[in-house]
């Protein structure tokens, strides 16, 4: 029985495609992006997550842990991610739920259990399942295609979210049973995508082209200051839109509240914490792309 590990399926979502929706989070991205708003879903492993919060400083935990990866200070108990293996033997002692895992490893049909609960509100607001991540078709592709057959056997409408980062083969693989495409174009540059995400931006670019030509495209840019925000990257992303045919494009503002997720690691973000743009500066990268004739998503 196939299994993969999912890190949240998000009910009732209106931002990941068309319609009410539930989207389904995989574990697993070929990406290492400075600003990553998911970092849970970046290794396909599970992980052990501390929420402060929820600690009493009972210090069973520290007894249980085999690695020496929990430890006192100030009266507060935290979490080393370096020595952490993340074997569970602190989270299976833990009564408050301030250590736990960060994903469930489930079966096909104990996701499509949780999809179909809504069934009906898919149906009515013209919505369906995303499937989003880390990265669908990545290291869990056969899980993901899995999971989009059996949403199509029972008439739900299918969309994929794709940083792109992978072979054409997958992509058409994915095109048998996906009716929509969300996809990300964070940095036009190749160097400086490199520098920001880990790897090099031809490959997404050309699988981006490639799809185009076949499918209606959402093309997103996560707003990203320092990294993504400058009208240089706005303007080249948009030359290269405006070359596909049918593709719409959406401008994502910075969310500084993925920080707490790296410190539930006991870690802290590459992109240090920032502010969201401001609504006037939106509308200033928006109207960049409107004067270039694209549709841009508001």
């Amino acid at each position: 029985m196939e299994t993969g590990l999912i890190f949240d399926i998000k009910r009732f979502a209106v931002h990941d495609g068309k319609g009410i929706r539930s989207t389904v989070f995989l574990k697993g991205c070929p990406l290492r992006c400075a600003w990553c708003h998911n970092p849970e879903g970046m290794v396909n492993k599970r992980r052990i997550w501390q929420v402060q919060n929820r600690c009493i400083g009972c210090g069973t935990c520290i007894r249980a842990c085999t690695q020496g990866a929990l430890r006192e200070k100030k009266g507060q108990i935290h979490l080393e991610a370096s020595r952490c293996l993340s074997d569970g033997s602190c989270a299976k002692v833990c009564t408050t739920g301030a250590l736990r895992w960060d994903s469930s490893r489930m079966t096909v049909e104990e996701v499509m259990e949780v999809l179909r609960r809504d069934g009906i509100a898919y149906k009515k607001s013209g919505g369906g399942i995303t499937l989003s991540g880390g990265e669908p078709m990545g290291e869990q592709s056969e899980f993901a295609l899995a999971i989009l057959s059996q949403c199509k056997k029972e008439g739900f409408r299918t969309t994929v979210e794709s940083c792109m980062f992978t072979s054409m083969e997958t992509i058409r693989r994915f095109e048998k049973v996906t009716d929509d495409f969300i996809v990300d174009i964070k940095i036009f540059d190749n160097v400086r995508h490199k520098e920001a995400t880990g790897v090099e931006n031809h490959r997404i670019l050309e699988n981006i082209r490639e799809l185009a030509a076949r499918r209606e495209l959402l093309i997103r840019t996560p707003m990203i200051p320092g990294y993504t925000d400058d009208l240089e990257n706005i303007r080249e992303i948009g030359i290269f839109v405006k070359k596909l045919p049918g593709a719409r494009m959406e401008l994502l503002n910075f969310n500084p509240l993925f920080v707490q997720k790296y410190r539930y690691r006991g870690e802290e973000p590459v992109c240090p914490p920032g502010s969201p743009l401001s609504r006037e500066a939106m509308e200033l990268r928006r109207s960049i792309l409107e004067k270039m004739g694209i549709t841009v998503l508001k």
